[in-house]
This record gives structure tokens, C-alpha cells and sequence, in this order.
């Protein structure tokens, strides 16, 4: 899985993927390049908890069940990196 640093990428926004199985993509922006990443997360067979990337999700695709919450977040702790952005990053922190 790809991480990308947090000092030399910024968040530009969320947009719905397009990517096979994927709910959404975060849009990050290289600070010194200017080039652009297309970073998709969220799987669409799935739910999650929550969506605040403000991308439309059908409500069904929503459970808002804190005991799977806390579930996938203790099995997912461990892929994150401090000062980090990945798939994982956006999935724990905006899906669930």
C-alpha cells in the first residue's frame, strides 16, 4: 500500500471513483511537483460507518453500527502511519 507524506502532498478534495469496486478517491497534490494522485478507498460491496468526505454514498451503503465500528478500527489500527496519508488513512478517518 502506498503512503504519502503529509508534508509533501496536501488534500485537495474527494471525488467518486470510478475504479472497480472503489466508493471514492481522495485527490492529493505533490507541494513541489504540482502533480496529482488519485488515492481510491472504500470498497462498494461493503458499508461503513459514516461518510464525511461530503461525496454522495447511497444511505443504505451507511449501518452507523459502533460495535462493527469499533471492530474494523482496532483490525485496521495498525496499517496507519503517523504523518502519513494511504487508502487506509481515509478509510479509518472519513468512512469509519
Amino acid at each position: 500500500m502506498p503512503y504519502y507524506s503529509k508534508k509533501d502532498y496536501k488534500l485537495l478534495g474527494f471525488r467518486k471513483s470510478n475504479a472497480k469496486n472503489k466508493k471514492i478517491y481522495a485527490l492529493l497534490e505533490n507541494k513541489l511537483t504540482n502533480k496529482t494522485v488519485k488515492v481510491h478507498f472504500g470498497d462498494t460491496r461493503y458499508q461503513s460507518y459514516r461518510n464525511i468526505t461530503g461525496v454522495y454514498l447511497a444511505p443504505s451503503m451507511i449501518h452507523g453500527d459502533k460495535k462493527r465500528r469499533a471492530s474494523y478500527r482496532a483490525r485496521h489500527k495498525g496499517y496507519l502511519k503517523d504523518g502519513y496519508y494511504s487508502s487506509s488513512f481515509f478509510s479509518y478517518h472519513y468512512l469509519w
